[in-house]
């Protein structure tokens, strides 16, 4: 049972997150693992990003956990908490997605103990930190500042959570690392847990086998800018600067590393300047969803593909520079992975929400949908997962065609299923009265046809199965490729 560890770190390994999950429960494939293991570390524990992520993840579990393996169809990847992996957890391990830092309501002077120290060792850290360094509170992070970042890190080396695992670790496992470049706790924490994994000198069990596992990292460079204010310690002017910096660190320092992939654009419109806390919220990203996809390719290379000749580094290039892309600006290995099955999944998130509360039809009535639908949590549950305006899959759409650099693959104010893939509308032929396309009664006629050779007593199971091979027929027939 391979497992792909997946370590998120600072805000944008939540984000990453996000939108590989997305693509999951689109039903995109991830070869050579039998489940995820999420690891988001950031101490801001109150960070809007990251708890948005958590959520997601939390209604991801609960419905896969209800609809059990399968080899593909929505949702079939196995996500899991780290603690869920093993049943010997001696209550060291929450079951949660989230690195526990335990709260730490202190400054970075009050967690140095820098009153203690010798006038020496003050001396020391005043050459290293400055003031702003010294007084910030780490409740919020570490404010695009890896110096900070990197002292305060090494609590996570000799963690429970680490320990644990390592003690989990098996012959065949990966691991992959998602982090910004430009900021504190990503730039930090991908090298300083990279160098303490693949340390031969490691006291962790299972040192071996963290050795000699695939290891992969997406490394994500300025993308998008903060809004200037003078009393802010954040400057995204500084954030080529800062990523200069640590790309000569990193030419040197990442020892044990099978593949490294590289992301970066021009600066978007400006975000809020939010240096941590419930605020700091960015929109969705198509650099995320890019960054995604590398673990994606990641995980699609055999073992001995990955340790020939490496570490193998990569970018992505677009074939054009437009402010605006659908599905056909993508390269054809991209396109293939996602298109069909976002296109599947946007079909079943839009009748989800426009025609299943109100059908009347047999397929409906063999489920009890409309009792379910109203009391059954699971059915709660989806609802959540597909329509929530805080993470759900019309959110995250949304977001993505908003920035500057907008990735549009659907037309998201079309009720029309015709009409709905950017670029590439369904060909209605208005000379045959019963070719109207994809329209609720072809999707109508297609669920009742499945529902009666779907043997599943499960109403909820049966419901998803039923989408699953309905989009997949509508996409085959009407659409074939985008």
């Amino acid at each position: 049972m391979a497992k792909l560890f997946l370590f998120g770190i600072g805000g944008t390994g939540s984000r990453v997150i996000r939108s590989l999950t997305m693509l999951l429960a689109a039903g995109v494939q991830l070869p050579n693992c039998d489940r995820v293991v999420p690891i988001i570390i950031d101490p801001d524990a109150h960070n809007g990003d990251m708890n948005r992520t958590v959520n997601m993840l939390k209604s991801y579990q609960q419905i896969y956990s209800r609809l059990g393996q399968r080899e593909d169809g929505f949702f079939h990847t196995n996500i899991s908490t780290l603690s869920s992996i093993s049943a010997d957890t001696n209550g060291g391990v929450k079951d949660t997605f989230v690195f526990d830092f335990g709260g730490i309501n202190q400054s970075f002077r009050q967690y140095l103990s820098y009153d203690q120290l010798s006038i020496d060792s003050k001396g020391l850290v005043e050459l290293l930190f400055t003031q702003d360094n010294l007084e910030s509170p780490l409740t919020i992070g570490f404010r695009g500042s890896p110096n900070v970042g990197s002292v305060v890190l090494n609590k996570v080396v000799d963690s429970p959570e680490i320990r644990f695992f390592a003690d989990n670790f098996q012959a065949g496992d990966r691991v992959f690392f998602v982090s910004s470049i430009f900021g504190g706790t990503g730039a930090a924490g991908f090298p300083l847990l990279l160098k303490n994994l693949k340390d031969p000198n490691t006291r962790l069990s299972n040192a071996r086998y963290l050795r000699d596992a695939l290891t992969g990292a997406v490394t994500v460079m300025p993308y998008f800018a903060l809004q200037s204010e003078d009393n802010s310690i954040i400057d995204s002017n500084s954030f080529l600067t800062k990523t200069k910096a640590a790309l000569s660190y990193y030419e040197h320092n990442l020892q044990g590393l099978d593949a490294l992939y590289y992301l970066a654009d021009t600066p978007d419109t400006p975000y809020e300047n939010q240096p941590g806390g419930t605020a700091q919220r960015n929109k969705a990203h198509l650099i995320e969803l890019l960054a995604a996809l590398s673990i994606v390719d990641f995980m699609q290379y055999p073992d001995a593909e990955l340790r020939n000749g490496g570490p193998h580094f990569h970018e992505y290039g677009l074939g054009v520079d437009t402010q605006e892309l659908n599905f056909s600006h993508l390269p054809d290995e991209s396109r293939e992975l996602i298109a069909k099955q976002l296109t599947q999944f946007l079909y079943f998130t839009r009748y989800h929400k426009q025609h299943l509360p109100t059908d009347k039809a047999p397929y409906h009535d063999n489920l009890n949908l409309d009792y379910a639908m109203r009391n059954e949590p699971i059915f709660k549950e989806l609802n959540n997962f597909l329509h929530s305006p805080e993470f759900g899959v019309d959110e995250w759409l949304r977001e993505l065609s908003q920035n500057r650099r907008a990735f549009r693959p659907f037309d998201l104010t079309t009720d029309d299923f015709n009409a709905m893939i950017a670029g590439k509308p369904v060909e209605k032929k208005w000379n045959d009265f019963f070719n109207k396309g994809l329209s609720q009664n072809y999707f109508l006629n297609q669920l009742n046809d499945a529902a009666k050779s779907i043997q599943e007593p499960d109403n909820f199971k049966k419901l998803l199965a039923l989408f699953d091979r309905v989009t997949d027929k509508a996409f085959e027939e009407k659409v074939k490729v985008v």
